[in-house]
């Protein structure tokens, strides 16, 4: 997702520029796949660097933790980087500067955030009732026929507690 900013490295500090993003499926990297990215970046021009900033939306296949059926995951991403101007030797990290064709590349960046906005377990719905533990029915398509999972013996004790109303 290159972007020309040239319009920018002439302006004057402060000087700021609206980027309109509509991407349709996108490779972010070798793991990352988006459905589509939409939004507007603010571009603003400081005194050595390119300030990106904005929110975008975007949606990816994941799958569920629990039930192990793929979902489309709603994703919000705000993005705030800052792309060098002039990279000289000392700039560690050269994905984030302006290149002398005067454009920069957004895909580092989006890719980080991506990553950092999915859910550690992500769910296709909060009320996902998941698996059978012991036949691996998905149990959002109806209950299974194998019953309720025999108690483990060494739990005997505490089933009796239980039902007695621990009395």
């Amino acid at each position: 997702m290159r972007h020309k900013v040239t319009a920018l490295i002439r302006a004057d500090v402060g000087a700021q520029l609206t980027l309109s993003v509509n991407e349709s499926r996108r490779n972010l990297g070798p793991d990352v796949t988006v459905d589509f990215i939409r939004g507007q970046l603010l571009l603003t021009r400081t005194d050595q660097h390119i300030l990106a900033a904005g929110t975008l939306k975007s949606a990816l296949t994941a799958e569920c933790v629990r039930c192990l059926e793929p979902f489309r995951l709603q994703l919000h991403i705000h993005l705030e980087e800052l792309f060098v101007l002039h990279p000289g030797p000392r700039v560690m990290d050269m994905n984030y500067c302006v290149d002398w064709n005067g454009t920069i590349d957004l895909t580092p960046a989006l890719r980080e955030q991506v990553v950092l906005v999915q859910p550690i377990k992500p769910v296709c719905r909060p009320d996902c009732k998941g698996l059978c533990a012991k036949c691996g029915k998905n149990l959002n398509e109806g209950p299974c026929d194998c019953g309720d999972a025999s108690t483990d013996p060494r739990l005997s004790a505490l089933k009796a507690l239980l039902e007695t109303g621990g009395h």
